[in-house]
């Protein structure tokens, strides 16, 4: 009986836990989902024109993602080393590198299904993990999106495309150009490709 009362204990105190993760990997499906599905309505708009549907996408990623967390974290070392100054410009600068050089990407994503396969909690963090198939094939495009509750509201963080996660490319991409050129050059050029990217048809 003593046992028996030990294994119930246990279970009531586990249960509530397991029933939290599973509320949360509902929340992160549902959130992901919605993203997704404005993705293919919007690359599917074919009467309007093709600048339009950018422009429309990237205002879709600008509003989900964590911009100012991902521009430390792509700064890496350099964040500490930085002045006030540098890090307000390079959070600029990479909020619209980001969204003008992502939110882009996905305009060909004009898919027949978005589906969100499986969520997994992972350090605090959430991937979610997902397939675009497209109109002409039959092959997905996986793409998994690492997302965390940040203000009471979740928030996109990183995109991991092909098992290659675009955060940290270019976590090592910036910091090699830092360390060759120096912060202030690195931050005129990143301006210079984010009005080139601006640009872009």
């Amino acid at each position: 009986m003593k046992k028996l009362f030990a294994i119930l204990s246990l279970l009531l105190f586990v249960q509530p836990s397991f029933a939290k993760d599973d509320a949360k990997a509902v929340e992160v499906t549902k959130f992901v989902e919605e993203i997704g599905n404005k993705v293919i309505i919007i690359a599917a708009e074919k009467k309007i024109p093709d600048a339009k549907r950018r422009e429309k996408i990237v205002a879709v990623i600008d509003g989900v993602i964590d911009a100012e967390w991902i521009g430390r974290f792509v700064l890496g070392k350099n964040y500490k080393t930085a002045t006030e100054a540098q890090r307000e410009r390079f959070t600029s600068l990479y909020h619209s590198f980001m969204t003008n050089t992502y939110g882009p990407k996905f305009r060909d994503y004009n898919g027949r299904k978005f589906t969100v396969n499986e969520v997994i909690e992972q350090g605090g963090f959430y991937i979610a993990k997902t397939e675009f198939l497209p109109h002409d094939s039959n092959v997905p495009i996986s793409v998994d999106f690492r997302v965390k509750e940040r203000g009471g509201k979740l928030v996109i963080l990183d995109f991991i495309a092909e098992g290659i996660s675009l955060i940290e490319t270019q976590r090592s991409e910036f910091n090699s150009a830092i360390s060759q050129k120096g912060t202030d050059k690195f931050l005129d050029e990143l301006a210079e490709r984010v009005e080139k990217l601006k640009k872009q048809k």
